[in-house]
């Protein structure tokens, strides 16, 4: 790839392509390093989906984000990404800060999506109904209209995947270029939109990636056996499975971000500790 130097020129429709192609060979070259640090960032969601720790885990998700996306600078550059590494945006207090600050924009985006698209519908419940939904009551949801069920879901799904849009160029340019998140979430979104050829292309080819592993969660689900070895060994291999999907959608991010401001890096941005003994730069 052989980009402009000004990350806002268009990105040909191919250039998807091409990210994803370079994605797989940077993955298939460093798969255990990078695939245990996808590891630790599942199992992270996983211990933190009740109350106050699924809060912590959401407003940490730009964080570690920015972690993975270090991961694959490093076996770009030939460093040696380990588990830990995951956690590098902990060690710069600014750059964590924007960043969090990006994982409550996101929570509180979706929480608005959410709630204005049940106000309506609601409002028109029975009184004892809604009273029961407010007091937690898990049959209360079960009686819920379908539509309701499906609009809230897909207000959610709406919220993620804003979220999803402002942080793809926002968290490495928070992480590697050192900038304030509003200066990252204006470039990010102005240069997402100059380059919509190019990232359509990369969400085709992870949504046709992504295929099969959904495919393979709803078989799992459908028939998994009550316990036993031949659970655990599904289990293992569903999460081994989803674990390479997401490292892979991490690494393609990194790519598309290498490709389009590999030129605009500032070295004082890579700053966060690798294995490799020193202090790393984000290089062409």
């Amino acid at each position: 790839m052989t980009p402009s130097t000004d990350p806002r020129h268009p990105r040909p429709f191919g250039a998807g392509f091409a990210w994803l192609l370079a994605a797989w060979a940077l993955l298939r070259g460093h798969a255990v390093r990078l695939l245990l640090m996808g590891l630790l960032f599942q199992l992270l969601g996983g211990a933190s989906q009740m109350g106050i720790l699924g809060v912590l885990f959401l407003l940490a998700v730009p964080a570690l984000t920015a972690g993975m996306l270090q991961g694959a600078h490093l076996a770009a550059t030939g460093g040696r990404p380990s588990a830990i590494t995951l956690f590098a945006a902990f060690q710069d207090g600014r750059r964590l800060l924007a960043l969090f600050l990006l994982g409550a924009f996101t929570i509180l985006g979706t929480f608005l999506l959410v709630g204005f698209s049940a106000a309506g519908a609601l409002a028109g419940l029975d009184p004892e109904l809604l009273a029961r939904l407010q007091a937690g009551d898990q049959q209360a949801v079960l009686e819920l209209d379908p539509a309701i069920i499906r609009n809230v879901l897909l207000s959610m799904v709406g919220g993620l995947f804003l979220g999803a849009c402002l942080g793809f160029f926002a968290i490495p340019l928070v992480w590697f270029q050192g900038r304030s998140l509003g200066d990252a979430l204006v470039t990010g979104v102005v240069v997402l939109l100059r380059q919509w050829r190019a990232l359509t292309a990369l969400g085709i080819g992870l949504a046709a990636v992504g295929l099969p592993v959904g495919a393979l969660v709803v078989m799992v689900v459908a028939t998994q056996p009550g316990g036993g070895m031949g659970s655990a060994v599904m289990t293992g291999l569903l999460l081994a499975v989803v674990v390479a999907y997401q490292v892979y959608g991490f690494v393609a991010q990194y790519v598309a971000f290498r490709d389009v401001f590999m030129s605009q890096a500032s070295p004082a941005g890579m700053n966060a500790p690798d294995e490799s003994g020193g202090d790393d730069q984000l290089v062409a």
